[in-house]
């Protein structure tokens, strides 16, 4: 079963995410609230997808993103933002993430770019 980590600051954001995820069965292996956690988490338990919030204290969802592709250059990433600018996509996607969701968490946008990514739970 496919394990992802959630880096997400917002408890709100990061219940919801968790929800819709374990809900449709992909399993949640990992959280962290900021970017140096966040890695540390990817370094312990190698998740196949990583979920990050663009916008985390300290280092930025994007800052967090490249040092993940440090560790892995083939790591699974979709990056998230409350703003559905056009820019903060286009930014997330040159950074290279592999997608991206605008918060709130909408369940089929969310599961749609999960299984864009990883492909069905199982």
């Amino acid at each position: 079963m496919p394990g992802i980590l959630i880096i997400e600051d917002t408890d709100e954001d990061l219940n919801l995410a968790i929800k819709i995820l374990t809900s449709s069965g992909y399993q949640v292996t990992g959280t962290a609230k900021d970017g140096e956690s966040g890695l540390k988490q990817y370094s312990d338990i190698s998740p196949e997808l990583v979920i990050i919030d663009l916008i985390l204290p300290g280092m930025n969802g994007i800052e967090t993103l490249h040092k993940i592709r440090d560790i892995d250059p083939s790591a699974c990433i979709i990056l998230c933002t409350s703003a559905g600018q056009g820019s903060v996509i286009e930014l997330a996607m040159r950074s290279g993430a592999n997608g991206y969701v605008v918060k709130p968490y909408d369940p089929e946008i969310l599961l749609s770019a999960v299984r864009r990514t990883l492909g069905s739970p199982g």
